[in-house]
């Protein structure tokens, strides 16, 4: 399925803004210096784009409920803004959006992530900038969420001209770390987390990652060992790196990527999802190629038998347009499937490919997500623990209570397999709890609160 969207997207997120419990399409338009929302319709169809002017040349987008009101915002990495512009969600008419605000990153930002670094409860944002080899970090305001610092505090990366960014636990201390691609130096930096310095970073570390220019990154327990990896766009060298994460010093990673080739095939962007329904953490990338034939998506099955290796090679399915961009996974049409949309560059369209299990392959059956509460019944704090399909980032809980009311999020904190949520002054009763992620991740179970 294609969609006219606005001039040359760049960026694509599938997330649900209007609250009907189906995934809307939002779209980075960067000549058109706008943002394109297209709410989904039933069947997993998508109404025609409404346009939101959001600044100068947007790039990567993202979606997450900064102010708390329990609707998902729009943010978006402005290059020529030199920052972050975030449209909040309009709590009178949800699913449209309030004139942006702009953040800067002291750089020009091209991709972006957020998560809760400094472990307040509240999601905060991150900007990798293009030049000065520098990320952004604007942390939350405890007092009025959903506004930040004017001016971001930013952290050296050790590589100019670099996009893609990411968020994880990659060291199991319970705080977020920051990966980020290099650039031109052709490699991955890590800056961990000082969690007695809540919100800031020690020093890069590099990792090779297999290719010259990285494009984009992701973070995922790809060999199911309970520790975050990392997965690199080689761009133009026509390859993912792969870096696995230490058994024995968890946070520390290979000097070199392995690398899995693309074929033909550019690897701009990457995203990771369960694509076969077999529990394991699959690849898939988006491929900037000017060429109608060329301009796929690409899909790296996991091995079900040995977890972190993928010898079956990529499958490539035609995105419909003109050079494919970035990848966003979900559940567009409720069948249980991982679904991907990519956006085409050239010919200014979003594609919807549907995972119907001839398309992308499946198993005959989905096993359950599995969620684990203790204790239960709960009263100040509840652990959750989720099994490996879990993202490891971007996770919140909501609890409901019997008349169907629905908490804030609350921010869910990932400590070696295990999360921590704070119950604050949550009245006694039974409620569902509804664990939310990226890519269409969804956990339920009944909690008593004493």
């Amino acid at each position: 399925m294609l969609y006219a969207v606005g001039a040359n997207p760049q960026g694509v997120a599938l997330a649900d803004v209007n609250g009907d419990a189906r995934p809307d399409l939002v779209v980075t338009c960067s000549y058109a210096n706008a943002i394109n929302v297209l709410l989904s319709q039933p069947g997993g169809t998508f109404a025609p784009a409404q346009s939101y002017a959001i600044g100068s040349f947007p790039i990567r987008v993202t979606v997450a409920d900064v102010n708390e009101d329990g609707l998902p915002d729009i943010l978006a990495a402005l290059q020529w803004n030199a920052g972050i512009g975030v449209m909040l969600n309009s709590r009178t008419a949800p699913g449209t959006f309030l004139p942006p605000t702009l953040l800067y990153t002291q750089g020009y930002p091209r991709s972006l992530a957020v998560g809760d670094v400094n472990r307040d409860g509240h999601l905060d944002i991150v900007g990798l900038n293009l030049s000065g080899g520098t990320v952004g970090v604007l942390l939350n305001s405890a007092v009025a969420p959903g506004t930040f610092p004017a001016t971001a505090t930013t952290y050296a990366t050790g590589g100019n001209n670099a996009v893609g960014v990411a968020l994880g636990d990659v060291n199991g201390d319970g705080w977020l770390d920051l990966v980020v691609c290099g650039g031109g130096i052709g490699q991955v930096g890590v800056l961990l987390n000082r969690a007695a310095s809540a919100g800031a970073f020690a020093p890069v570390v590099h990792y090779g990652s297999g290719g010259t220019y990285p494009q984009d990154l992701a973070v995922g327990d790809l060999n199911a060992d309970g520790r975050p990896d990392i997965v690199v766009a080689g761009g133009n060298n026509a390859q993912v790196g792969i870096l696995l994460n230490s058994a024995t010093a968890p946070g520390v990673f290979p000097a070199m990527a392995t690398t899995y080739s693309t074929g033909s095939q550019t690897a701009y962007s990457v995203e990771l999802g369960d694509m076969n329904g077999d529990r394991q953490v699959d690849i898939v990338t988006g491929s900037y190629v000017a060429d109608s034939i060329s301009s796929t998506v690409g899909v790296l099955l996991n091995s079900a038998a040995t977890p972190g290796s993928f010898s079956a090679g990529f499958t490539h399915f035609a995105s419909g347009g003109l050079s494919a961009h970035d990848v966003s996974l979900n559940d567009v049409d409720g069948d249980g499937g991982l679904d991907i949309a990519t956006v085409n560059y050239v010919s200014s369209t979003v594609a919807v490919l549907r995972n119907t299990g001839t398309i992308l392959p499946t198993l005959s059956s989905r096993r359950p997500v599995e969620l684990v509460l203790f204790p239960n019944p709960a009263r100040f704090t509840v652990t959750v623990r989720l099994d490996e399909t879990a993202p490891h980032q971007g996770l919140q809980l909501v609890l409901i209570d019997a008349t169907g009311r629905r908490t804030k999020p609350l921010p869910v904190i990932s400590t070696h397999g295990k999360r921590m949520v704070e119950l604050g002054q949550q009245p006694a009763g039974l409620y569902l709890v509804r664990v939310e992620g990226p890519k269409g991740y969804v956990a339920t179970k009944r909690l008593a609160i004493e």
